[in-house]
């Protein structure tokens, strides 16, 4: 779709892995265009969608137009699942995921009015998703505010790296 990067995700991580030494940690990060404006209009047509699939957020309008809006940013939020998804099979098939820490973001909310940009929950709440193996319990949800902030220090504490503030 117009709409969606040539980038081929899956293909530039199975490159990193297989050029890394085995057993050499990494960080990689994948970060993706989509979902980003604009989107291919009527895209959802090609994917065999129906306008009916659209769940409408309470500060939308509920119009066709607005629903085959959101089912084209489905569409690009499927794009990158796709890759996420090729990714942690990679991960998988050379035995790394459960020795991996992965972290699934976004930088702001959904690219509609009253979201993306905006101080109302729709703009500030951006997905978070983080596994690693048997470290964290698997489908727990944790309601408490999250800064993004917390996420490097977190990181080096996992990795056993000590740091010293300094001002």
């Amino acid at each position: 779709y117009s709409g969606i990067s040539k980038i081929d995700y899956t293909a530039n991580f199975k490159k990193f892995l297989a050029e890394r030494k085995e057993g050499q940690p990494f960080c990689f990060w994948l970060g993706a265009n989509e979902p980003h404006r604009g989107f291919e209009k009527d895209s959802w047509k090609k994917e065999g969608d129906e306008l009916t699939q659209a769940e409408i957020p309470e500060f939308l309008p509920d119009a066709n137009v607005i629903r085959g809006d959101i089912l084209d940013y489905a569409v690009e939020v499927e794009w990158f699942d796709k890759h996420l998804s090729a990714c942690l099979d990679e991960l998988e098939r050379i035995g790394e995921l459960d020795n991996t820490i992965v972290i699934v973001t976004a930088d702001n909310g959904m690219a509609f009015p009253h979201a993306k940009a905006n101080c109302y929950d729709t703009g500030l709440h951006v997905p978070l998703a983080i596994c690693w193996g048997d470290k964290i319990k698997q489908g727990e949800v944790v309601n408490a505010l999250v800064s993004m902030v917390s996420i490097a220090p977190t990181l080096f504490e996992a990795a056993g790296i000590e740091f010293q503030e300094e001002y």
